[in-house]
């Protein structure tokens, strides 16, 4: 509706995972540079929190897309709904693996998953499994399961690299099994845009779907990073309604005046 108004070629602040919208604070960097780091060492699990909406799938998205620019070379198993019983998420990872539904008991699976992890190795492949949303693993049997993953392993290396990703309450889950807890290399807790990151985040995304520059003048972006909290998918949902709300208004540029009257209405 407003994009040939403000002169769009596309969409800037859709709530979906688009890598190229993929905005790399010195945080953000950071944690995709320790998730990469994981995998690449062969250092077996890491897990990465952030609060709802901070861009942590965002994130994931463009952690695969710097591994499949190598796409030979890695094998990965996305789960983005990891509520599933023990046997199903076994042939979840199979069928992301290798494209086959295996049906049998819980040793058969566990026996084929052990021959394409080996499978992987010998051909100098990275088996990857990223368990996004992981906070809403249900049965504490499940955390176990993914413990029991990490026993995939050489004497010197793990044959496969597993990475949490969920909001903070996973850190809680996995504080309560030690066992697990234990096996993590790495973690990092992703936060809140600065006030500075977010007038930049707002540009970035403005030039990316087709403008020269941004819309919005810098009291407007600073009137947004504090009532986001930098929180990016609450930007992006204030962004949204100040384009349609600039349009209807017949304004050039989105200023402090046009997001305080859109935060009377939006409930963030």
């Amino acid at each position: 509706m407003y994009l040939g108004y403000w002169d769009f070629k596309e969409k800037p602040f859709e709530n979906t995972p688009d890598p190229k919208f993929f905005y790399k604070t010195a945080n953000h960097e950071e944690a995709l540079m320790r998730m990469v780091y994981c995998i690449e060492e062969k250092k077996g699990a890491a897990m990465m929190t952030g609060e709802y909406g901070s861009g942590k799938t965002l994130l994931t998205r463009a952690l695969l897309k710097e591994l499949f620019r190598e796409e030979d070379i890695y094998k990965v198993a996305l789960i983005v709904n990891p509520s599933f019983a023990a046997n199903d998420f076994l042939r979840e990872i199979i069928f992301q693996f290798e494209n086959i539904f295996l049906d049998g008991t819980k040793l058969e699976l566990i026996h084929k998953l052990n021959e394409i992890l080996y499978k992987n190795m010998n051909e100098d492949k990275k088996s990857i499994v990223i368990i996004d949303e992981a906070q809403a693993i249900e049965n504490r049997s499940m955390f176990e399961e993914l413990r029991l993953l990490l026993n995939f392993q050489m004497n010197d290396k793990f044959l496969l690299t597993l990475l949490l990703v969920g909001q903070p309450e996973l850190r809680k889950e996995i504080d309560r099994i030690p066992q697990l807890k234990q096996r993590l290399a790495i973690t990092y807790h992703l936060a809140g845009l600065s006030q500075e990151d977010v007038a930049k985040y707002i540009d970035y995304r403005c030039i990316v779907a087709g403008r020269s520059q941004s819309v919005f003048n810098k009291n407007a972006a600073d009137v947004i990073a504090v009532k986001s909290s930098g929180i990016p998918r609450k930007i992006n949902t204030i962004c949204e309604l100040c384009l349609l709300q600039g349009m209807f208004e017949q304004k050039s540029i989105i200023d402090e005046t046009i997001v305080e009257k859109v935060l009377e209405e939006v409930c963030l």
